[in-house]
């Protein structure tokens, strides 16, 4: 990593020359106001037009500079591609520093010789005033909210070279220089057009500049998603799809692992999965009559089927949604152990690997469908004209979070069954009929792992009944550590027997 922190600071001329911009900006916002020196170099940090017509293109031409991937003899040294991508990501954050170290400089001798007051008051007709009439109602003193502005831009900066080398590293740096200018475009015109303002899209300027994620109560929440979302999907298709660019390199290409990953991660997997979130999505879409907020349509959304009773419809729902998935995993264990003959004895170093291999490969296809599923919940609110609010994209974050712990205990339990009983059909059939189990006493059945996912079950919400989210995650990650343990140590000696 610091090899690649050190090739990369060649950018050094670009970030002397923010240095000498931000200075003149900032002098130039000095003459004309009666600030004091705390509120001045506040001013100078969130000037929001120094940061969108000089700032932005420059952290996007330093970019430019290291998005492409190195020769691949640099990349074998890594030992895997996405060891050298995040490594080589990590490393960026030094130029952040930098830029963001220089720009500090700047602003502070730009105010040298006025008062020392760090309050918020303002004298009468001051400019200044809208921004920090926003700004107070999150930090106490204008030195605050500065340490707030500096660490969001220098987070902004580095994720802002993450994304533009994944983008580089799957399209080629022409296409790069036209997404990241189409990108730029849109945040240019965002601070001129109110229109533009009101879409529920995040642009590059909404990662650089705090005070333009609190234009509405929930566009810092959109773009907190936005970016969550983007760093699972990179890391993701980083780790399991990087060969669509890279070729011919010799590094564990053809391991168990990858031969997995291709046997799970097809095209027909993936239109499956793809097929059920849009299509249960749609259906609750259009035929709840009662929805009103971001919340409860979250809470809809994922709401499955409750504890002490039956119904039909939601627990086909239920089925269908949990039920998907654990089918192609199913399937994947029974192609990654029972056909593949003397292979797997001859190619791996022990059963442990062939274990570790399968329960890896699982958590990438249940991370993969969870991030589906908070893609939709999070769209369908903008698309269903629902207003996303803080405790809408929390009920969302417990509901992917939870299904993804719900599936994977499933998982796992369904590699134990087949250990025991060499079928992964049977495996999956006692899944299915263990979620009937919820027509037990409700002071039973709310606490089976079964199904336990299902917002019907959950009181995230004060209006509904239900266990607690965190005896839910407790209930799920005791049984996940029980199995993670058994099966790593135990279970593997009987895998291929």
């Amino acid at each position: 990593m610091i090899v690649l922190a050190k090739k990369n600071y060649g950018t050094w001329k670009k970030i002397f020359a923010v240095f000498f911009v931000c200075l003149i900006f900032s002098v130039g916002n000095r003459s004309g106001t009666d600030l004091t020196y705390e509120q001045h170099i506040l001013s100078a940090a969130t000037d929001h037009y120094y940061m969108t017509y000089f700032l932005l293109p420059m952290v996007l031409f330093c970019c430019y500079t290291f998005i492409e991937d190195d020769a691949e003899i640099v990349i074998s040294r890594f030992g895997s591609y996405f060891s050298y991508f995040t490594r080589k990501w990590l490393g960026t954050g030094l130029i952040a520093g930098s830029i963001v170290l220089s720009q500090s400089i700047a602003i502070l001798l730009s105010g040298v010789g006025l008062v020392r007051n760090n309050t918020w008051l303002l004298h009468e007709g001051a400019l200044e005033t809208d921004l920090f009439s926003v700004l107070c109602r999150f930090f106490s003193a204008p030195v605050e909210a500065l340490l707030a502005v500096l660490i969001f831009e220098f987070m902004g900066i580095w994720i802002i070279s993450g994304i533009s080398m994944w983008i580089c590293h799957f399209t080629g740096q022409k296409w790069t220089v036209r997404i990241l200018v189409v990108l730029y475009v849109f945040s240019a015109l965002w601070i001129k057009i109110s229109a533009v303002q009101h879409l529920p899209l995040t642009g590059l300027n909404h990662l650089l500049i705090l005070h333009h994620n609190f234009t509405t109560p929930w566009r810092f929440w959109v773009t907190v998603s936005t970016v969550v979302l983007l760093i699972l999907l990179l890391l993701l298709t980083v780790r399991l799809f990087w060969r669509n660019k890279i070729r011919d390199i010799s590094i564990k290409q053809h391991g168990i692992k990858n031969y997995y990953l291709r046997q799970l991660f097809t095209k027909k997997n993936i239109l499956i999965v793809l097929a059920v979130v849009i299509g249960i999505t749609l259906y609750k879409g259009l035929q709840n009559p009662f929805v009103s907020s971001g919340e409860e349509w979250v809470y809809f959304l994922f709401l499955g089927h409750g504890a002490g009773y039956f119904q039909i419809f939601p627990f086909l729902e239920l089925l269908i949604i949990g039920g998907t998935p654990l089918y192609l995993l199913a399937a994947f264990i029974e192609k990654a152990v029972s056909g593949q003959s003397l292979f797997i004895p001859i190619r791996l170093k022990s059963r442990r690997e062939l274990m570790a291999a399968i329960i890896r490969i699982g958590i990438c296809f249940i991370l993969f469908y969870s991030a589906l599923w908070g893609i939709a919940g999070l769209l369908s609110c903008f698309g269903f004209r629902y207003v996303l609010t803080k405790t809408s994209v929390q009920v969302l974050i417990n509901a992917v979070f939870m299904k993804g712990l719900d599936i994977f205990l499933q998982y796992l339990l369904m590699i134990v069954l087949y250990i025991f009983t060499k079928q992964v059909t049977v495996g999956f059939l006692a899944l299915v009929g263990a979620n009937f189990l919820c027509i037990l006493p409700q002071n039973i059945s709310a606490f089976l792992p079964f199904g336990l996912s299902s917002m019907a079950r959950i009181s995230i919400l004060s209006s509904y009944p239900g266990i607690e989210a965190v005896i839910a995650d407790s209930v799920f990650l005791t049984g996940i550590l029980l199995l993670l343990g058994w099966l790593l140590l135990t279970g593997q000696k009987r895998l291929l027997t």
